[in-house]
C-alpha cells in the first residue's frame, strides 16, 4: 500500500467523520430541544470501538468500526416496548411540525458546517492565481469585445478582483440566468477598458465550471516556470528542475504554461526536447513523456507542476467580508449542486460525474496536500452534497421522511405500515444502484 493510498484513507475518514457528525448532530439537538428521548448517537456502523452513556441523560454515544454513516435512534414506540415514563418524548407522539423539525435538522446541519467552513477557511486567506489575462481563446468574446493579453481583471459586475478564480460561483449563477456580465479590466498602458457579456449567446445547456475560460474565453497568464517535480517522472529522469523557465519544446516557443500541458499531452511515449533557461544559462533536455488514460484519452505527462510563487496571490478577507463571500459561496454551492441533479435526472449531464467513496478519498487526500484552505473547501462542497442529497424524496433518506409527513398532513393520518415498508424496500434499491454506479465510476475514473 502506498503513502499516498493512506494518505488518502486517513483524510478521506476525517472528511466523513466530520460531515456525518454534524448531520447527525443537527437531529439530535433539534431533538433533544423539543424534548425528544434520544436512545443511541452513532457515529459509523458494526461493532463499536469507542461506547459510553453518561448517567444523567441516558443517551448511548458510540463510534463504529466501519464510519460510512450515522445514526440517532429517537425514543419510539414502532420500534420498542416505551417505559411509561418516557411515553412523552417518543418520537412517534411528537406534531407533526416537530418530527418534520427533527428530520430537516440533519440536512440544515451540513448547510450550516459549509458556511462556516467557508468562513474560515477566507479568514485564513486564498490562494489563487493573479487575475491577469494570458491567452485569449480564437472565435471568443473576448476577442470580438477587444480584451487584450496583459489585461488585468479588476471587477466583474462591480465586485472587486483579487484572484481568477475568486467569483467563479457567481459567475455560474449568472450563465445559469443567461445574463448580462460586466468585466472591468486595467491595461498594460493603464488605461481602463469595460465590457459586457451577453452569456446567453455562449451558454451551452450543459454546465461549464469555468466562465471566463469557456464563455468569455480567456485563460489566466501562468508563466512556465517549473514550481514541483514529481521524482521518479519523465522531467526529473530528465534532469529538469525547479525553477527552469521553460522557453521551448521542440522548436515551438512557449508563451504559458498552458503552452506547456498542450504540447506535452500531445506527445506521449515520444522524445520530446524541453529548451529551459537555468539562471543565465539556455539548456536543452530530452524527456519522454508518460502515456496517461484520461476519459478515454491517451495524453502525455512529464510530471510537473507551474510555480505558484510566479503566478499566485494570497487573497485574505476581512470578518464581515468573508463572512458575506461564505453566506454567497454556500448559497450559489447549493443551487448549482441542484441544478447538477435535475440535469443528471433529465439526462443532460452524465452520470459519469456521479463520484462514490474512492473518489473522495482521492479528491481529500489531493486538497489536503495542497492546504488547510483547499481542505476547508472541499469539505464544504462535500457538506452541502450531503446536505441537499439527504433531501432528495427516496425513502430511508430525510427526504422520503418528510414526504411521508406531506402525505400525512394532506391525509391527517399517518401513512401505513405497508406503505412504510414498501416504501423502504424501494429507497434501499434506489440507493443500491446510486452507490453501485457511483463505485462504478470510481474504478473508471481512478483504476480506467
Amino acid at each position: 500500500m502506498t503513502l499516498d493510498v493512506i494518505q488518502n484513507a486517513i483524510w478521506f475518514l476525517v472528511a466523513v467523520f466530520v460531515l456525518v457528525t454534524f448531520h447527525e448532530f443537527g437531529h439530535f439537538a433539534v431533538g433533544r430541544l423539543f424534548g425528544v428521548g434520544v436512545v443511541k448517537f452513532a457515529i459509523g456502523f458494526g461493532r463499536p470501538l469507542v461506547r459510553w452513556r453518561p448517567a444523567k441523560s441516558g443517551t448511548e454515544y458510540s463510534i463504529g468500526i466501519l464510519p460510512l454513516g450515522g445514526y440517532v435512534k429517537f425514543v419510539d414506540e414502532r420500534e420498542d416496548k416505551v417505559p411509561e415514563d418516557r411515553i412523552r418524548q417518543a418520537f412517534n407522539r411528537q406534531t407533526l411540525a416537530v418530527r418534520s423539525a427533527v428530520v430537516v435538522a440533519g440536512p440544515v446541519a451540513n448547510f450550516l458546517l459549509a458556511f462556516l467552513l467557508y468562513w474560515l477557511a477566507f479568514g485564513i486567506g486564498v490562494t489563487g492565481v493573479q487575475p491577469v489575462v494570458g491567452e485569449i481563446l480564437s472565435d471568443s468574446a473576448a476577442e470580438s469585445l477587444g480584451i487584450s493579453i496583459g489585461d488585468t481583471l479588476v471587477a466583474i459586475d462591480g465586485r472587486a478582483v483579487r484572484s481568477w478564480g475568486e467569483h467563479r460561483y457567481y459567475l455560474l449563477d449568472r450563465v445559469r440566468q443567461r445574463a448580462v456580465v460586466e468585466l472591468e479590466a486595467s491595461t498594460i498602458q493603464g488605461g481602463r477598458k469595460v465590457v459586457r457579456i451577453d452569456t446567453g449567446r455562449f451558454a451551452t445547456d450543459r454546465i461549464q465550471p469555468f466562465v471566463l475560460e469557456s464563455i468569455v474565453g480567456i485563460l489566466p497568464l501562468i508563466p512556465p516556470v517549473i514550481g514541483e517535480i514529481v521524482p521518479d517522472h519523465p522531467a526529473a529522469e530528465a534532469g529538469l528542475q525547479v525553477g527552469d523557465r521553460i522557453l521551448a519544446i521542440d522548436g515551438r516557443a512557449v508563451r504559458g504554461w498552458r503552452d506547456i500541458v498542450e504540447m506535452v499531452s500531445a506527445k506521449p511515449g515520444r522524445d520530446t526536447v524541453f529548451v529551459i533557461q537555468r539562471g543565465e544559462s539556455e539548456l536543452a533536455f530530452s524527456a519522454k513523456p508518460k502515456a496517461v488514460e484520461t476519459n478515454g484519452e491517451r495524453i502525455g505527462r512529464v510530471g510537473i507542476a507551474p510555480s505558484g510563487s510566479t503566478a499566485g496571490v494570497h487573497v485574505r478577507f476581512g470578518l464581515i467580508e468573508s463572512f458575506s463571500r461564505a453566506l454567497e459561496n454556500t448559497w450559489f454551492m447549493g443551487r448549482l449542486t441542484i441544478q447538477m441533479i435535475v440535469m443528471m435526472a433529465f439526462g443532460e449531464e452524465s452520470t459519469r460525474n456521479l463520484g462514490g467513496p474512492l473518489s473522495i478519498a482521492k479528491y481529500a487526500g489531493t486538497s489536503a496536500g495542497f492546504g488547510i484552505v483547499p481542505f476547508l473547501m472541499f469539505l464544504a462542497i462535500l457538506s452541502i452534497s450531503l446536505g441537499i442529497l439527504n433531501l432528495l424524496p427516496i425513502p430511508v433518506l430525510d427526504g422520503g421522511h418528510l414526504v411521508y409527513f406531506l402525505i400525512e398532513a394532506v391525509k391527517g393520518s399517518p401513512v401505513s405500515d405497508v406503505v412504510m415498508y414498501w416504501g423502504q424496500q424501494i429507497g434501499f434499491g434506489i440507493i443500491a444502484v446510486l452507490i453501485g454506479l457511483a463505485l462504478y465510476n470510481d474504478v473508471l475514473n481512478i483504476f480506467g
